[in-house]
C-alpha cells in the first residue's frame, strides 16, 4: 500500500487508509462495526451499534449552531468485492493494496471501495476535528448496502435518529446534487430441471472480457450481459451441433452486469471440430455487433477427456435455453421527464444451476411502481410458462424529487459560490438507502453527493484525489450554512 499521508486532505486519506486495512465485504462488515464503536470510545462520543452492524455515531454542535437543527450525515460501510483473473487477494482477510497513479487513487487488481469508503472517511474526519464548525450531527454508517439496501432497511430510525436534514455521500459525481432515486426489487426465477447420465466429451464454455458496469449507471451503455449471451451462443449452437447441458453458471452479484458466464456441454468427439469453428464464427460476428462497447469479448472452450457425467433431460435444457434467451434484460423504458435517464430496468446479474432446479436473479429497477410490476409480471409469466416460480425479495422504494428542498437549496447556493457556476440536480436511476430514509422518516429532507469516482464495482474503480479534496471543502462550507 502506498502511504497516503501527503495526500490533502491529509486526515479524510488517514482514514480512507485505516479502513482500507478493514476488510468489509458485503455481509462482513463486522470489523468496520468495531472499528466504529473503538472509535467512539476513544473520542468520547455517544454511539450506538444495532443488531446488523449499523453504527450510530452523535456529536454535539460547534459554538454557535447549538440550535441549529440536527443534521444527519449518512453513507455505508461496505464495498463490491470484484478482483481481476490473475489477482490472488483474498476479501476476507486482506487489506487492500492502494496505490497513487496521477490523480486517481486505485486498488491494484480489485475494487477500491470508494464506493463508499470515501463516505466514511469524510464523516470521521469531521468527527475528530475540533475545528471544523457545524449544527448537531448524526453519522449514520450502514452495513450490506451492496446487497440490498440492508442495514438502511434493518435501521430503527424513530429511535436512533432524531434529525430531518439528511447528507448523503454515496454519488460519484462531483457538480452533481442527487435529488431522488428508483425503486427496486428483486426477483429469483426457480425453473425445476430433471437429469440423465450420458457417456461423451466435456466442453467448458466460458465467456469473458466484457466491460461490465454498475446495474444502474452502465445499463444505458449498451454492453453485453454474460449471461443473456451465453444464452444466446447456446441457442445458437443447438442449431448446429447436438450436444447436452450440463450446467451454466454467472454473475455473482444482482447489481452488476455480469462479466463472466460458464456452460458445460457434452458432445461428441467427431464434433469437436465443428463446435470450435462455430464458436470463432459466432465470436466475430459479435464482436462486430458490439465495436466499441464490448468488441474484446472472448469465448474460449476447455475440453476433456470422454467420460460419464450428468446432465440435464431434453425437456430441462430446452427449458433453460429459452429462458436465457427470452428474459427481459436491460433498459425498458427511457424517461421523458428527465432526458438520458432510464424510467424502468432489469438486470439478469446472476445464473447457476443445481441438482433439480435453475435459478436466475434479476433486479427490476423502476421510478414507477406500476411499471416495476408490468415488468416482474412479465418475469412471472415466462418463469411459470417454463414450469416455475419466482420469488420476490429486498424491495425498496423509489425517493421522490422534492420541489420544496431547503437543503439543496443551500447546497446550490454554496456550490455557486465555491465554484462560480450552478451544480446539476438529477434524480439517478440506481437505487439509494436515501429511498429508505425517505420512506421511514416522515418530513425528511435528503440531497446524496460525492466526488469522482469511476468504473465502481469493477476492479478499475479509480478516486480522483482532487474531487475528493474539492467536495470535501464544499460538505464543510455547507455544513457552515446550516446554522
Amino acid at each position: 500500500m502506498n502511504d497516503l499521508r501527503n495526500l490533502e486532505p491529509a486526515n479524510v486519506f488517514r482514514y480512507f487508509m485505516e479502513i482500507s486495512d478493514i476488510p468489509r465485504g458485503s455481509g462482513n462488515t463486522d470489523g468496520m462495526t468495531e472499528y466504529l464503536i473503538e472509535f467512539a470510545t476513544s473520542h468520547n462520543f455517544d454511539a450506538v451499534a444495532d443488531e446488523v452492524g449499523n453504527v450510530i455515531i452523535y456529536k454535539d454542535a460547534s459554538e454557535g449552531y447549538e440550535e441549529s437543527p440536527v443534521t444527519i450525515l449518512q453513507g455505508h460501510v461496505d464495498m463490491v468485492c470484484a478482483k481481476t483473473p490473475d489477482s490472488t487477494h483474498n476479501f476476507l482477510t486482506d487489506p487492500l493494496d492502494l496505490e497513487v497513479e496521477g490523480d486517481d487513487l486505485y486498488a491494484v487488481g480489485t475494487t477500491l471501495g470508494g464506493d463508499d469508503g470515501i463516505a466514511v472517511a469524510y464523516m470521521l474526519a469531521i468527527l475528530d476535528s475540533d475545528e471544523i464548525v457545524h449544527p448537531p450531527l448524526e453519522c449514520v454508517f450502514t452495513v450490506d448496502e451492496e446487497i440490498g439496501l440492508k442495514g438502511a432497511s434493518h435501521l430503527n430510525t424513530a429511535e436512533m435518529l432524531t434529525g430531518k436534514r439528511l447528507i448523503n455521500i454515496d454519488s460519484e459525481k462531483e457538480g452533481v446534487l442527487t435529488a431522488g432515486c428508483a425503486g427496486g426489487i428483486r426477483v429469483d426465477s426457480v425453473v425445476p430441471t430433471k437429469r440423465a447420465t450420458i457417456r461423451g466429451v466435456p466442453v467448458l464454455v466460458e465467456i469473458s472480457g466484457l466491460k461490465s458496469g454498475h446495474s444502474a449507471e452502465a445499463i444505458t451503455k449498451g454492453r453485453i450481459n454474460a449471461n443473456k449471451m451465453l444464452g444466446r451462443f447456446l441457442y445458437a449452437l443447438d442449431r448446429k451441433v447436438a450436444y447436452s447441458l450440463s450446467d451454466v453458471s454467472g454473475g455473482d452479484k444482482d447489481n452488476a452486469i455480469p462479466s463472466l458466464a460458464k456452460a458445460h456441454i457434452i458432445i461428441d468427439e467427431d464434433d469437436l471440430a465443428n463446435v470450435k469453428k462455430f464458436t470463432r464464427d459466432f465470436t466475430a460476428d459479435v464482436r462486430k455487433e458490439y465495436a466499441g462497447t464490448d468488441d474484446e469479448i472472448k469465448i474460449t472452450l476447455d475440453t476433456g477427456h470422454s467420460h460419464k457425467v450428468t446432465v440435464m433431460d431434453q425437456d430441462s435444457q430446452e427449458r433453460v435455453i429459452a429462458f436465457l434467451n427470452l428474459i427481459p434484460n436491460g433498459v425498458r423504458h427511457m424517461s421523458a421527464i428527465s432526458p438520458g435517464l432510464p424510467q424502468t430496468s432489469t438486470n439478469v446479474g446472476i445464473m447457476r444451476t443445481g441438482t433439480e432446479q435453475f435459478v436466475a436473479t434479476s433486479l427490476v429497477r423502476s421510478s414507477l411502481v406500476s411499471e416495476r410490476t408490468a415488468v416482474v409480471n412479465r418475469i412471472r409469466l415466462l418463469t411459470e410458462f417454463l414450469g416455475g416460480q419466482i420469488l420476490l425479495k429486498d424491495e425498496y422504494p423509489a425517493w421522490e424529487y422534492n420541489e420544496e428542498s431547503a437543503l439543496r437549496s443551500v447546497m446550490q447556493k454554496t456550490y455557486a459560490e465555491m465554484f462560480g457556476e450552478e451544480a446539476k440536480v438529477e434524480v439517478t436511476h440506481g437505487g439509494l438507502e436515501c429511498g429508505i430514509f425517505y420512506g421511514k422518516i416522515d418530513g425528511l429532507d435528503v440531497v446524496s453527493f460525492g466526488p469522482n469516482i469511476s468504473d465502481i464495482h469493477t476492479p478499475k474503480e479509480k478516486l480522483s484525489i482532487s474531487s475528493a479534496k474539492r467536495m470535501w471543502d464544499f460538505l464543510l462550507k455547507v455544513l457552515e450554512a446550516l446554522k
